[in-house]
């Protein structure tokens, strides 16, 4: 009989959200249907008239499209919208892989403009979201918070607002990527490319990116959250790259607390990023 009602209130607690909804569409950038799910905010069934902004979410290494609803964070999310504490919006996840969210070497599958371009179109033909992009924003865990910063800066005229979670943000030259953990670089390399000589880090580069301008005028603010506990020493790596943003004009806060790398501070940590782009979404049309 314990064991029973262990079991009943194990399932009570991984309850599917009734906000989430699994897609697949077919987009140019891409040789096969993609997939992505869509957390829809708590109004939406019961608002036709509505509209509301948009937050795309970019997995971990380790994780697919299905991280949050799995890990309990859009649980938490559509909780704290339904009690008020966070303004309304979608949240869409697309699938990554170990992809890096970029647009691969060999020009197979284009993970990059499937974010820049395809994806909104999807979501935009298929779902009652804002235009514009004050309410069209990009985040990202650890490879998507490396994925989420660098789209942004790529095509800055997107988003409204950006973030990352424990974001791989480190440096992308030959040299730092030879040093990483042997899984890290073969997947670096299966991406950018496997050669010293003919790669794309370059252009790929959050760091340089933020460098070959003297000065940028962005239309959106960079929040970089992480774990003092991180094992990859990426909350140090959040602080410099902050610093080097405002040293070149782009508006920048890193903040770090006490967390791993891991879903077991991800899980709660996300409602905070989460807080963070409700507040820099314009405000939704009242309801018709």
């Amino acid at each position: 009989m314990l064991l029973a009602g262990a079991a009943a209130a194990a399932a009570a607690c991984i309850t599917p959200s009734p906000g989430k909804q699994e897609r697949a569409f077919s987009p140019p950038s891409m040789p096969s249907g993609e997939p992505y799910e869509v957390l829809l905010p708590p109004s939406y069934r019961a608002s036709p008239g509505r509209s509301y902004p948009v937050l795309y979410f970019l997995h971990d290494v380790f994780g697919d499209r299905d991280v949050l609803f799995r890990e309990g964070a859009a649980a938490r999310v559509t909780r704290a919208m339904r009690q008020g504490e966070i303004p309304e919006f979608l949240i869409v996840c697309p699938e990554g892989k170990r992809s890096w969210f970029s647009d691969a070497r060999d020009g197979r599958r284009l993970y990059e403009t499937l974010l820049a371009r395809d994806l909104p179109r999807e979501v935009e033909r298929k779902y009652r979201v804002l235009g514009g992009a004050a309410n069209r924003a990009i985040t990202g865990i650890s490879m998507g918070g490396y994925g989420a910063v660098k789209t942004a800066l790529k095509h800055p005229e997107l988003y409204g607002s950006v973030s990352s979670l424990s974001g791989a943000v480190m440096p992308l030259n030959w040299e730092q990527v030879e040093r990483l953990f042997l899984l890290a670089r073969w997947q670096i390399h299966r991406v950018f490319g496997d050669s010293a000589d003919d790669n794309t880090l370059a252009e790929n580069d959050i760091w340089r990116i933020v460098q070959s301008r003297e000065r940028w005028d962005l239309p959106f603010d960079i929040f970089l959250l992480a774990g003092t506990q991180d094992k990859y020493g990426l909350d140090h790596v959040a602080i410099q790259l902050a610093d080097v943003m405002n040293r070149h004009g782009i508006r920048a806060y890193a903040k770090t607390e006490p967390g791993t790398h891991d879903w077991s501070y991800w899980s709660r940590a996300f409602l905070e990023i989460a807080r963070w782009h409700g507040r820099r979404f314009e405000s939704p049309p009242a309801t018709r």
